[in-house]
């Protein structure tokens, strides 16, 4: 027998060993796992990215949710491009001002939320409504920065006011304290054992995906409960 076959011989019975079926089944059923945790986007066109903000976008904000003295720089804040599903379950695509230091993440997980298909009544930035809590508040609209005082403590700025404060679908998860309910018309969203579209439970995934990034959310605070809010202060 030549060199030659000799070498092939023994390539064939190393070949015949390997256990290649079970390695691949394994890595199959791994990647069925993933793919059953995170469902793939349902729509062609769905947009998720971070700019600087259009100059328009700025004017309005100079006009209405940001003035001198407060804690972030326009130049440190970042438009974000989302889509999501509306509470009729159709695309729409939204737009979140944020701090830059939580811009990808903040994308990330509207991206998640997005192949969830959590539903959001709508996404405009808060200058639409003149810079007015109340007003967004009342459409159910989600937002996120705004240069304002904590609800209810004079003096002392939100984390919305660096652009690290998240309010979604506010109107369906209301702000309370005590007798105090914002917006007032969420008092016939009060009773948290029952399901709402758009609604964020304790044991939702909205609240496991934020806090798997460190955010923190209102739900879960003991002197008051601010089912709307999402934050990630400044360390």
């Amino acid at each position: 027998m030549s060199l030659g076959a000799a070498d092939t011989s023994v390539c064939a019975t190393k070949n015949r060993n390997v256990p290649f079926f079970p390695l691949f089944a394994a890595l199959f059923f791994i990647a069925a796992a993933l793919a059953q945790r995170r469902p793939p986007d349902q729509s062609m066109g769905a947009d998720f990215r971070a700019d600087a903000l259009p100059a328009t976008l700025l004017e309005k904000m100079r006009a209405s949710t940001w003035h001198a003295g407060c804690p972030v720089s326009p130049e440190d804040l970042r438009a974000l491009t989302l889509s999501y599903w509306n509470f009729d379950h159709k695309q729409m695509t939204g737009v979140l001002i944020v701090h830059k230091d939580v811009a990808a993440e903040v994308v990330e997980i509207f991206h998640d939320l997005y192949r969830q298909q959590f539903p959001i009544e709508r996404m405009t930035p808060i200058e639409q409504y003149q810079g007015s809590d109340d007003a967004s508040m009342a459409a159910n609209n989600t937002s996120a920065f705004n240069c304002r005082d904590v609800t209810g403590q004079p003096g002392k700025f939100s984390n919305h006011s660096w652009g690290r404060a998240i309010d979604i679908n506010p109107l369906t998860n209301p702000y309370v304290k005590g007798d105090t309910v914002l917006p007032p018309e969420g008092r016939a969203f009060l009773d948290r054992t029952r399901e709402y579209t758009g609604g964020i439970p304790a044991t939702s995934y909205v609240v496991q995906r934020f806090a798997l990034a460190g955010w923190q959310w209102g739900g879960g605070w003991t002197d008051r409960k601010d089912y709307q809010h999402f934050e990630k202060p400044v360390k």
